[in-house]
């Protein structure tokens, strides 16, 4: 199978339906909540933290090189050094590996002061990001007339001069764009990306817009994965939002959303890209919690808790009885075993599952859909859990589906949701309502699929 290369095309006349619209409440909420990481210096290292987890992950899922997850995690806390590299055979040298990763967040950075110069994004811009990325790199593998790879001089901050149509693992081939024709749909790609900020697109339905067909050009011999990123993050800086870092751990959802935008629908990646924001925001108001003192008891933080409380407690209700349903439902497929819907203690488990540390003191509540076989000793359970993040003063509450299948501890535990649903003070409960309605009709499926191969 050969997916052929076609001239890229612009956003579709229904892009409007791409987004449900999430983020923009959201990043009232994020304005807000900068204003108190800032007075307490708080916003500069998690800034600086990001900034290095970006850095490492833009080339590990590339496999430019493989740290292991403690690496990663030391050097995030501690900074990049090669000294905390240890050294692998058949792997570079610590020290080379340190060089690309410290170029990596010399781009991101530069991406930030590039949005204060607010320039517009311009071909020799996209050059600089390609020769700065690739600083430390000289060679890239081609593959000549005959199929055969060989090494070859990179070309830095230039398009390719060779065509670079991947083959995958099943033989399957990706064409990209002929050398002879990226001048032009580069030329293509930025006036489409122009009349996207004048049209005001939604950030996030830009960003994956730009992203995809920027992979789908293929303009350089190789660092595309990596520019196309820094490109997503650009676009998000210059909103007011975080850059864009996909992790090892979501390497698979990320490539199956790139690969069902090569199908022609965007939906999947414009919904990835607002899990990495609305992760990177869920992170940067844990410290609030320690840092804000009093704060949270200031009239105004507490209308925000108040409100977005209520929702939350609306929505709960509204899954307690959709289990009832689903209970329901299975009681008439299933006979031989038992199903009960509860108001319950969390699991405890269900929060290592989590990109984030919750805050169960200010709020926490579970509805759980029991589920106990006759012929079984163990019970398993799908469960919807709500919970605070951050501290009062947030206003924001999380609520994830999981499904336990009564093995005990969290290897028994599966995230049958997606995204982490964010409740917040800042969008009407109108909107929130119909976003949670359909969320959890998704992740109750889910839920439903896993327990079916459970048994």
């Amino acid at each position: 199978m050969v997916l052929v290369w076609e001239a890229i095309s612009d956003l579709p006349q229904g892009w409007s339906s791409l987004s449900d619209g999430e983020l923009v409440p959201l990043l009232r909420l994020w304005n807000d909540q900068r204003a108190v990481l800032q007075q307490n210096n708080v916003l500069a290292a998690f800034t600086e933290r990001l900034t290095r987890e970006w850095s490492i992950e833009t080339g590990q899922i590339e496999g430019i090189y493989d740290i292991d997850k403690g690496i990663t995690q030391t050097l995030i806390e501690r900074g990049i050094s090669a000294d905390l590299i240890p050294f692998q055979p058949g792997q570079k040298l610590p020290e080379l590996i340190a060089a690309i990763i410290q170029d990596h967040a010399a781009v991101l950075e530069g991406l930030f002061q590039f949005v204060k110069g607010d320039r517009p994004i311009s071909k020799s811009y996209i050059h600089e990001l390609h020769a700065a990325l690739m600083r430390h790199q000289d060679t890239t593998l081609v593959r000549d007339q005959f199929g055969n790879l060989f090494e070859s001089k990179l070309l830095k901050g230039k398009y390719k001069e060779r065509a670079n149509n991947p083959k995958k693992p099943d033989g399957s081939m990706h064409q990209y764009c002929p050398p002879e024709q990226v001048d032009s749909e580069m030329e293509r790609l930025l006036a489409m990306h122009t009349e996207h900020v004048k049209k005001g697109v939604p950030v996030e339905v830009d960003a994956a817009w730009l992203h995809h067909r920027f992979t789908r050009i293929h303009p350089y011999q190789d660092g595309n994965g990596r520019v196309a990123r820094a490109l997503a993050s650009l676009i998000f800086i210059k909103a007011g939002w975080f850059p864009v870092v996909v992790s090892r751990d979501d390497r698979l959802r990320y490539i199956d959303a790139l690969e069902q935008a090569d199908q022609g629908d965007l939906r999947s990646l414009v919904s990835y890209l607002v899990d990495v924001q609305k992760t990177a925001l869920f992170q940067a108001i844990q410290p609030i919690a320690e840092t804000v003192g009093r704060a949270s008891m200031q009239p105004r933080p507490l209308n925000r808790w108040v409100q977005a409380f209520e929702y939350a407690n609306l929505l709960m209700e509204i899954a307690g009885e959709r289990l009832g349903i689903t209970a329901e439902s299975l009681r008439q497929s299933y006979t031989d075993d038992k199903f009960d819907t509860v108001s319950s203690d969390s699991l405890a488990e269900i929060y290592e599952l989590l990109p984030y540390k919750p805050n169960v003191i200010a709020y926490e509540k579970a509805r759980r859909l029991a589920i106990q076989a006759l012929t079984r000793p163990y019970t398993k359970y799908i469960e919807v859990n709500a919970h605070a993040i951050g501290s009062t003063s947030a206003g924001l509450i999380g609520i994830v589906v999981v499904f336990c299948n009564g093995i005990g501890g969290s290897k028994g535990l599966e995230k049958a949701s997606k995204s982490i649903f964010q409740v917040n003070y800042s969008e009407p409960y109108e909107s929130t309502e119909r976003r949670f309605r359909v969320w959890l009709e998704e992740s109750l499926e889910t839920a439903r699929s896993l327990w079916r191969k459970s048994l």
